[in-house]
């Protein structure tokens, strides 16, 4: 019998046991996050409603800072909307699913998004959370009702490339 063939033995006879603890996982992959992120940024918006493109774009620019400070160049005029990433962000999608099983959100014919009453006291019970969320509270709420669907269009379909 070689050594191989020993370890080998050894290792499919040894007694294992396995213990399951939960994974690190980054914060915006958390569907809590997500959901946050999302009635936040609906809570800031016109009407408290949205559409798609508008919450996409806000899900992904509110994540890091770079993303932060790009939609705050591209507002004040320091970026054109070619110039700032555009991304889907898949746990939007998710966080919308979960929101609207909730009842936390209503999707009008599948084109935009907006609190119900219960999203509104959810929005209003993570704002007054001081320890929660702080940066994405400020940025959301200096960005989400400026953000119009002419200036969405723009950054979607990329005009100014042409």
């Amino acid at each position: 019998m070689s050594n191989e063939s020993v370890f080998r033995q050894a290792i499919l006879n040894g007694a294992f046991t396995y213990t399951a603890r939960p994974d690190p996982m980054p914060g915006d992959l958390r569907i809590s996050w997500g959901m946050a992120i999302l009635v936040l940024a609906l809570f800031f918006s016109r009407a408290k409603k949205s559409n798609f493109q508008k919450l996409q774009f806000l899900a992904h620019s509110v994540r890091i800072p770079e993303g932060r400070e790009e939609v705050r160049g591209l507002l004040s005029g320091q970026y054109r909307p070619a110039d700032v990433s555009v991304r889907v962000e898949p746990s939007l999608n998710r966080a919308v699913a979960l929101a609207h099983a909730l009842k936390v959100v209503k999707i009008d014919k599948g084109i935009s998004i907006s609190l119900t009453e219960q999203g509104v006291k959810l929005g209003e019970a993570i704002l007054k959370e001081r320890d929660v969320l702080n940066e994405e509270k400020q940025f959301l709420g200096e960005v989400a009702p400026r953000m119009t669907d002419a200036l969405m269009k723009r950054v979607w379909r990329l005009e100014d490339l042409l």
